[in-house]
């Protein structure tokens, strides 16, 4: 783990006592693993949790806000979503508003703030610091099923908006690595609830925590 970390997940303390291997990325420690890779891909194949907060994230504000992400397919549609090929994605949440998530190699929400100041007039960011967990296997759909009014196992290709145990998230289904899973962003303080919540059910179902390695293997370098 960094000595002195500039960022710390949300679910940080929760996730310290389960004993992972830690890396870095974007100066945030991660749990990139808790056991072998062979079986963590087949933990996070059947059934898995992991954090995923470290992902830096960012919301563009303004009528300008997809002119200033240039070279980048920026979805019409309310809710629609680009995934960009090192693993970010950018979604539209608003009219006038896009949601910007980078994975772990991509520089794009760096590279917003120089961005904007050649930008058009008027548009602003606003930093995030959500919580996000990425629910993972073809049992994920069932724990979403016991958890919100969405049904997920006929998935949207879009950002759904929606509550889990009683908390406001955004879900959207991907594929990381070949593995099916739900990404969900949500406000950091309700994280370890939300954490505690679903891990319970996940592990009632023989499912377990994963570190983000299995999704984005070039954190296990």
């Amino acid at each position: 783990m960094l000595d002195t970390p500039l960022r710390l997940s949300p679910l940080h303390e929760a996730i310290e006592g389960l004993r992972p291997t830690w890396g870095e990325l974007h100066h945030m420690p991660v749990a990139s693993r808790f056991a072998d890779a062979t079986n963590e891909r087949a933990q996070a194949e059947k059934l898995a949790l992991c954090d995923a907060s470290a992902l830096p994230r960012t919301t563009l504000k303004g009528p300008g806000a997809a002119d200033v992400l240039r070279g980048v397919d920026v979805p019409a549609a309310i809710f629609g979503v680009t995934v960009f090929d090192h693993g970010g994605l950018v979604a539209r949440t608003g009219a006038a508003e896009l949601f910007v998530e980078d994975g772990p190699g991509g520089g794009t929400v760096a590279s917003l703030t120089s961005a904007l100041d050649h930008g058009p007039a008027g548009v602003y960011e606003v930093p995030r610091q959500d919580a996000s967990l990425l629910l993972s296997g073809t049992q994920a759909a069932e724990v979403l099923l016991e958890t919100c009014g969405y049904d997920f196992r006929q998935p949207a290709g879009q950002l759904v908006m929606t509550r889990v145990a009683g908390v406001s998230c955004a879900v959207l289904a991907r594929r990381l690595n070949g593995i099916r899973a739900f990404q969900l962003w949500l406000d950091g303080t309700y994280g370890v609830y939300l954490w505690e919540t679903l891990l319970e059910i996940v592990r009632e179902a023989r499912g377990d925590v994963v570190g983000l390695a299995v999704f984005y293997p070039e954190l296990a370098n």
